[in-house]
Parts: structure tokens; C-alpha cells; sequence
């Protein structure tokens, strides 16, 4: 019977369990959209919900947050998420409509950016 083995996070947490996230190692961070058009962003324990923004018109290009690429105002979309246990302030940010592309050039680093401005006030 082979030994049980555990992730660095899990002992932190099993043993801090008040550490902070900012101090946690980067663990594996799951990027997606779902069927209601909301982009989730989640690093067990944590989870980041953003909800996506009526499209303006206009031509001005934008830089996905996640992938920090300049993509067309047609290939991007802004969502926001609340800050705060209110519910009335909210952060917005810029990210690629097709999140499943963008998922494998964006850096978890940036990833888990977004998801602790979401989590931490």
C-alpha cells in the first residue's frame, strides 16, 4: 500500500489554516467561461466569478488582462466582479471572449492576480 502524499498548499493550510492566499505557493488555476457567459477563475480554495458586460461600440483595441495581448474590441469583453462583502463596488477588467484560447498563453501568475483583487479587499 503506497504512501498517501500531499501538495505543499494542503499542508500549509491543513497546518496554517489562516494563511493568507497572497502567501500560499501557486497552485493550479482553472480558467473557463460557462454556459451563461460568466468567466470563472479558481485556485482550490478560492473562486472568482465574473460576470460579462453589455459590448459598446467602438474601435479602440484592448489588452486582455489574462494573456496581456492587445485583442479587437470584437474579440474582447469586459466583466467586472464585486469587491467587498457590500456587493455595491465593483473591479473591471478586460479579457478574451474565447477563453479557451486564451487559457493556454495566460500566465497563472496573472490568473491568480486577477482571482486575489477579486477574493482579498
Amino acid at each position: 500500500m503506497g504512501e498517501k502524499t500531499f501538495e505543499e498548499r494542503e499542508l500549509i493550510l491543513e497546518l496554517f489554516p489562516g494563511t493568507s492566499p497572497e502567501l500560499l505557493p501557486p497552485g493550479e488555476v482553472l480558467y473557463y467561461r460557462d454556459g451563461e457567459g460568466r468567466v470563472h477563475i479558481q485556485e482550490n480554495p478560492l473562486h472568482l466569478v465574473l460576470e460579462p458586460l453589455d459590448a459598446a461600440p467602438s474601435i479602440t483595441p484592448l489588452v486582455c488582462e489574462a494573456c496581456l495581448r492587445h485583442i479587437s474590441r470584437s474579440s474582447g469583453q469586459f466583466f467586472r466582479f464585486g469587491v467587498g462583502s457590500s456587493g455595491r463596488h465593483f473591479r473591471y477588467v478586460a479579457l478574451c471572449r474565447d477563453t479557451e484560447r486564451c487559457s493556454g498563453s495566460a500566465r497563472p501568475g496573472r490568473l491568480r492576480e486577477i482571482l486575489l483583487r477579486g477574493i482579498l479587499p
